[in-house]
């Protein structure tokens, strides 16, 4: 699996306008956007290849997904984030699933998921036709959590309504609505996916989940690593860099004065840091001191300079983030005419990155 774009063979420069930590989607993508709007950005991933969990690997002869099996909707050209891949020039082309899932049980028997959800439901009906009104009463609920859960998740939208279902689990309310255990198992099959038993796995979760299969699940053209690859090979025909295979002990804020002259070896600075979600842990790195203070029940430093992709991400962990985003106004960096819908902030301070 040979990269189809240009990496760093020796140190970085001193100072980026913007570095972007983790090479998975979201941090190619955050990548893209900023280098695009004419800043200099640096990749840092700490593998030997891009993608994170849409990356793929060979073991005797055989070619496997790293994590991601399906995208929901980038196959779509109506939707959002299509059509965010159209504008950066993304050829990867899509093929739609269908079905979408197939499930094995061990008596032998097996069940495809459609991509359409009335045959979806019409299918378990015929295969339990003594739980057709349960289950009719079980995807009203489904359909009305998925709803309130794009609300409270994707517009910061909170509602009374939310709490009736907030702190169910999946097999609390499959027990609630059915007895069929062949049924229940069925329902339960997405579970390995979330990388929790359903007596640990949100409702609200898994609803957004189960029904988003219905909005149009697609496999890249290639595999995920060709898509991850165009995504890194579009970032360095923008003029972005990408330093692979490189750890990151340490972000240390520093004055605007001394940050583009760090000079110790390792040491580089930047304006803008931008974190790709799986990286919660590394909000540790952060050697400000006034970060827990001010930011721990936010996730999302307030600093002009400082832009964390860490969206909707408690410091401590306990809320994961639903989407990552980058600011449709990038700061201008230095003096003239800008190149982007950019807008002057005051001078703010700087982040110094160390390397392993």
């Amino acid at each position: 699996m040979g990269r189809p774009f240009h990496v760093l063979k020796s140190g970085p420069q001193r100072a980026y306008d913007a570095i972007v930590i983790g090479a998975g989607i979201g941090g190619l993508m955050c990548a893209n956007l900023l280098a695009r709007e004419g800043l200099a950005v640096l990749l840092i991933e700490q593998h030997y290849m891009v993608g994170g969990y849409c990356s793929m690997f060979r073991r005797k002869g055989y070619t496997f997904d790293a994590a991601t099996h399906f995208y929901p909707l980038l196959g779509n050209p109506q939707t959002m984030t299509s059509k965010l891949l159209q504008d950066l020039g993304i050829t990867t082309g899509w093929i739609k699933m269908d079905p979408v899932d197939q499930f094995h049980f061990p008596d032998g028997s097996s069940f495809a998921v459609p991509a359409d959800f009335p045959t979806y439901l019409g299918q378990l009906k015929a295969m339990f036709p003594e739980e057709a009104h349960a289950l009719d009463d079980f995807f009203a609920v489904v359909k009305k959590a998925y709803m309130l859960g794009l609300l409270y998740y994707f517009r910061g939208r909170d509602t009374a309504q939310l709490d009736t279902y907030r702190d169910l689990t999946v097999q609390q309310v499959l027990d609630r609505y059915f007895r069929n255990r062949k049924l229940k198992l069925l329902l339960t099959a997405d579970c390995p996916h979330w990388g929790s038993p359903p007596s640990r796995t949100s409702f609200v979760f898994d609803s957004m989940l189960r029904l988003s299969y219905f909005l149009g699940n697609y496999y890249p053209q290639g595999g995920s690593q060709a898509f991850a690859d165009e995504l890194a090979q579009r970032f360095a025909e923008l003029g972005g860099h990408i330093l692979m295979h490189r750890g990151l002990r340490s972000v240390q804020r520093g004055s605007a004065a001394h940050t583009r002259t760090a000079g110790r070896p390792g040491a580089f600075g930047s304006r803008v840091s931008c974190h790709d979600p799986g990286l919660a842990a590394d909000v540790s790195m952060l050697s400000d001191p006034y970060w827990p203070a001010r930011h721990a029940n936010r996730g999302v430093a307030s600093s002009a300079w400082l832009l964390l992709g860490l969206l909707g991400h408690r410091a401590d962990r306990t809320q994961r983030p639903a989407v990552q985003g980058v600011r449709a106004d990038p700061v201008r960096t230095s003096p003239g005419t800008p190149r982007g819908p950019y807008r002057d902030y005051p001078e703010g301070p700087r982040y110094r990155l160390r390397l392993d």
